[in-house]
Order: C-alpha cells, then structure tokens, then sequence
C-alpha cells in the first residue's frame, strides 16, 4: 500500500517538475528581453544607485534556483531529523535489551544443577532444625 502511495507521489512530483520546467521554458522564450531592476536602499553603498539591467531568464533561473535549493534544504534537514529520530529509537530499544540482559539472572535464574533431582530427607531435617534454632540461639 504504502509503495503503490510513494510511487504515486513520486511520479507526481516528476510530473508536476517536467511540467514547470516547460511552461518556464515558454515563459523564458516569450520574455527573452532585458528588465531593469532598481538597487534596494541597503546594497546602494556597494552597487550604487542606478537601475541596473538584468536579463530576465537569468533572473526567473536564479529564483527558481533558489527556490529549489531552499526546498532541497528543508527536505535534507527534515530527512536528517527523521534519520537521527531512528537512531535514537534504535540506541533506546538496544538499551532496553541491555537492561533486561543485565537483569536475566534476577528475573529468571538459571537452574541449580548442583543440587539433586530429589529433596535429601537428611537436608530437609537439618533445615528445619536450623529454623526452629531462630536466630537468637547460638
């Protein structure tokens, strides 16, 4: 379900892209003049205060450029973020793991294998002598 849904979406977006870059592409050839673009007040020390000519497919490029690396910026962090949220559910599921293996032998104790199958009558004697002894006899 979820191939069939990224496979979708991936052909989509490869669609929606081809179908910008042509109508980009009609726009550029339709407005292959130059624009003149004034200078903001900020940039008038370094570029100064005339109107500068710019051509006007290097202008829509440098957009479209920026809009595609800005986005490639936001895909890649919140790709980074997702990763790094795998990892850290990973280093928390290991140490889990970790903490239960540390505590196997209080949780489930290995079976002594030294003693024998059945109960010594002799032991079960002595035992119960200590009990009754408690603790106050010496």
């Amino acid at each position: 379900m979820f191939r069939s849904l990224r496979s979708i979406a991936t052909a989509t977006l490869i669609l929606s892209l081809i179908g910008i870059g042509v109508i980009a592409g009609l726009f550029l050839v339709a407005n292959g003049g130059w624009v003149p673009v004034t200078t903001p007040p900020w940039l008038t020390g370094l570029l100064g205060d005339r109107p500068h000519e710019i051509w006007l497919p290097a202008l829509i490029a440098g957009w479209l450029a920026t809009a595609v690396l800005l986005a490639a910026l936001v895909l890649s962090t919140m790709a980074s973020l997702w990763r790094r949220r795998q990892y850290e559910s990973l280093v928390n599921r290991l140490e889990r793991e970790l903490a239960r293996l540390r505590n196997l032998p209080f949780l489930e104790p290995a079976p002594l294998e030294d003693l024998p199958e059945t109960p010594s009558a002799d032991a079960a004697r002595i035992m119960h002598a200590i009990d009754d002894e408690g603790p106050d006899q010496p």
